[in-house]
C-alpha cells in the first residue's frame, strides 16, 4: 500500500513537470534541491542529532520530489524515532 501511495506521488510530480512546458529545467532543479537539502539535512544532523540514511529509497525521493520528499523522510524518521 506504501509503495503504490509513493508510485501516485511520483506519477503527480511527473505530469506536473511535462505540463510546466520546461520538463528538463523543473527535473534538474528538483534534483538539485532534493539532494542538496538531503546533505544539508544530514550535516546538520551532527548537531541535532538528526540522521536520514542516504540509500537508494531516500535518494529517489529526495531526487524525484525534491524538498517536501525530504521535509516526508525527516517527518517519518521523528515519527518512527517516537515509537
Amino acid at each position: 500500500m506504501f509503495i503504490a501511495l509513493l508510485l501516485v506521488c511520483a506519477l503527480v510530480i511527473v505530469i506536473s513537470y511535462f505540463k510546466s512546458g520546461k520538463l528538463i529545467r523543473s527535473l534538474f532543479l528538483s534534483v538539485f534541491y532534493g539532494l542538496a537539502s538531503l546533505f544539508a539535512v544530514n550535516f546538520i544532523g551532527g548537531f541535532t542529532g538528526l540522521h536520514l540514511s542516504v540509500n537508494v529509497f531516500s535518494l529517489l525521493i529526495s531526487c524525484v520530489s525534491g524538498m517536501p520528499g525530504v521535509i516526508f523522510l525527516v517527518v517519518t524518521d521523528l515519527i518512527a524515532n517516537l515509537i
